[in-house]
């Protein structure tokens, strides 16, 4: 018995496998009723459950371990993992350190968290603990109770993983790490990740005399560095919390690295996984920011397959491309893993949020279309929390396809019908792929803004203007990257893939009519000379809404520039503009780059006939470049993304629509 992955997707006795999985908590239901849960979802077609397993629930005093029901039935895991083996379902386990999974202090025992000290705690830039369960993850006081839970957990584990005849195939390592920061903006100024900062920017950098150069400070040795704090409003902070950023990714690579190690050392040796968060409130504009965390750790750490929260919460025209888009950036960052939802949304954690069955029988099969490899419903079962337990009360999620009784909804009929459909076609799900016309660029600096972003309190640190610029990075990728450009191809039925333009790979790139991508005035010097490369070695380049003269540290760039020879100013114009023979058409911003360009080059025009897009060609491609900014709002927008019927020639920004699957 094996299980593994190869080649996008798992792969179970050398044979492709489409893990169908539903999210059931044992400690949330009545023991007597495991087998019914695990029954009725076996009868779906599914092939897999998956559960956390809390720290809190199991250490339920210090040094104190219940695993076999001796202080409550609901604690008997190992009954649990025999029912799933007798049942026939694999198990993904997820034993934290963290849960979240709206489990009171996110599944951190309360005694850990009134014995634990400041020194383990995650504190803000004056020092303060930010929140009583917020743990510093680095801090050695933390860590060495991790290491005791796990003790006591992995070999327990390491007996029922596969390679032993049990049911266990993946295990999650912590969970949704850098979530806190991201929801809240509260970054950790530890002292053990203040001086893993320093460290850090030392072996990035050699020399202060290095760093000093490139963030303009005066700094006499890496050791006097501060590390950035409050609000974003000149170059030289904005520089510092570029490279804290940068920092941070590499930090929970770290993290995720000495778990795994230690999690290792116990002979387990199943498969790791860890979830993407994103998803939240109808949209998944940010995921692709949270994916861009993990890069680090995906690049250190390949034996960890990442998996995607898919949850729309409701299902709506605004984000029916969202999980397309995701899907997509995950396969440009982990090429060789599958595209799996670790999270596939099967009723809601908010009551007053209504899951329509037939709503997500549309998402299901949509996902399915969209390239999805394998899912996980979350949750297939209700759960009713043990007393004190939940992080919102008793309940633990609604309409979910069984309830805690096992009374079936309209749902669990449609998690029916996705099971046959995907037995019946499993060869076809996992051996097809999408065929793409176009390209699209993802690139990673433009999303590094989750430690000056509040998702939350919606508070923003950076001030864009104050930085002599026009553009926020997040505006740029949300409303003209993510409900722009992709959300248009997807309504068009244009095919498009993404490309990571920091491990760009020309031959791949010029194989495709267009490569797309959406910029601020900023980009580093590398990146901006393989476009130019690739423009003149036969590839056509669609770069709007602004041609970069900086690099990522804000210093002077003009290489793109320069290479495609492009000259042009700053403009402010009417919002309206005449592009690719189209009236009228709404920009969002009045901010436009004008060019010096020959009428014959000329495609869009400002309302005083300033040519803010040309089209021309440089070496053996082409470079359409347009100064003016634009998502996706109006009929016209889609008409720019749309050739001219009848045309031979591309009038407009792409090529006739070229999506269809074909078996690999």
């Amino acid at each position: 018995m094996s299980f593994t992955v190869a080649d996008g997707y798992f792969v179970k006795d050398g044979k492709p496998t489409f893990v169908v999985s539903g999210e059931i908590h044992y400690f949330r239901i009545d023991p007597h009723r495991w087998e019914q849960h695990l029954v009725l979802l076996k009868r779906t077609g599914a092939n897999t459950t998956s559960t956390y397993i809390p720290w809190d629930w199991h250490e339920y005093e210090e040094k104190k371990f219940d695993f076999s029901g001796k202080t409550n039935p609901a604690r008997n895991l190992l009954k649990y993992i025999e029912l799933c083996k007798k049942i026939g379902l694999q198990l993904i386990v997820k034993p934290g350190p963290y849960i979240l999974a709206e489990y009171d202090l996110h599944g951190l025992p309360s005694w850990l968290i009134e014995r634990c000290g400041k020194n383990a705690r995650a504190l803000d830039e004056h020092g303060n603990v930010i929140a009583r369960d917020r743990m510093s993850y680095m801090s050695e006081e933390f860590l060495s109770h991790v290491f005791r839970w796990y003790d006591q957990i992995m070999p327990l584990l390491a007996r029922y993983q596969e390679s032993q005849g049990g049911p266990v195939t993946m295990m999650q390592v912590c969970n949704e790490v850098g979530l806190f920061q991201w929801l809240s903006g509260k970054v950790d100024y530890n002292d053990s990740v203040t001086k893993l900062h320093r460290e850090f920017l030392k072996n990035r950098y050699g020399t202060i005399e290095n760093l000093n150069r490139k963030h303009e400070t005066l700094y006499t040795t890496f050791g006097d560095v501060v590390a950035p704090r409050g609000y974003v409003e000149n170059r030289q902070q904005y520089r510092a919390y570029y490279d804290f950023h940068l920092f941070y990714r590499d930090y929970y690579a770290l993290y995720l690295d000495i778990l795994v190690k230690r999690i290792r050392t116990y002979g387990v040796d199943v498969l790791l996984t860890h979830n993407i968060p994103g998803w939240i409130y109808g949209s998944a504009a940010e995921l692709p920011m949270l994916i861009s965390t993990y890069e680090q750790v995906m690049k250190i750490r390949k034996d960890i397959v990442f998996g995607l929260d898919h949850i729309p919460e409701f299902v709506s025209f605004r984000n029916a491309g969202s999980d397309l888009a995701c899907n997509k950036i995950l396969q440009a960052l982990q090429p060789s893993a599958p595209v799996w939802a670790a999270e596939f949304q099967a009723g809601t954690r908010e009551h007053q949020v209504k899951n329509d069955a037939n709503d997500m029988r549309t998402f299901y099969f949509a996902s399915l279309a969209h390239g999805l490899k394998s899912f996980n419903y979350y949750m297939f079962s209700q759960g009713v929390n043990p007393k004190g337990k939940g992080y919102y009360g008793k309940t633990f999620y609604f309409q979910t396809p069984l309830s805690d009784q096992c009374e079936k909804s309209d749902l669990y009929e449609v998690t029916k019908e996705i099971g046959s459909f995907i037995n019946r076609e499993l060869e076809n799900l996992l051996l097809s792929e999408t065929k793409a016309s176009v390209c699209v660029g993802f690139y990673k600096p433009y999303f590094c803004t989750e430690l000056t972003s509040s998702q939350i309190l919606k508070e923003r640190k950076l001030h864009v203007e104050k930085l002599g610029l026009s553009l926020d990075p997040r505006f740029v990728r949300e409303e003209i990257f993510f409900n722009g450009m992709l959300r248009a191809l997807q309504t068009m039925n244009i095919g498009y893939d993404i490309s990571d333009l920091e491990n760009p790979v020309l031959d791949s790139l010029l194989k495709y009519k267009q490569l797309w991508v959406a910029t601020t005035e900023f980009m580093d010097g590398t990146t901006q000379e393989f476009l130019v490369s690739y423009v003149k070695q036969g590839g056509h380049l669609v770069i709007y809404p602004a041609i970069p003269t900086l690099d990522e540290y804000l210093h002077p760039c003009t290489i793109l520039k320069d290479g495609l020879n492009l000259q042009f100013e700053q403009s402010t114009s009417p919002r309206k503009i005449d592009a690719f023979g189209i009236d009228d058409v709404y920009t969002l911003l009045q901010e436009k780059q004008v060019f010096s360009s020959a009428d014959r080059d000329a495609v869009a025009r400002t309302m005083t006939g300033e040519v803010c897009g040309l089209r021309k060609q440089v070496g053996k491609g082409f470079v359409t470049a347009l100064g003016f900014a634009f998502g996706y709002t109006t009929d016209d927008h889609l008409l720019i993304f749309t050739p001219r019927r009848g045309s031979t020639e591309i009038p407009r920004m792409t090529i006739p629509k070229m999506m269809h699957t074909e078996r690999i």
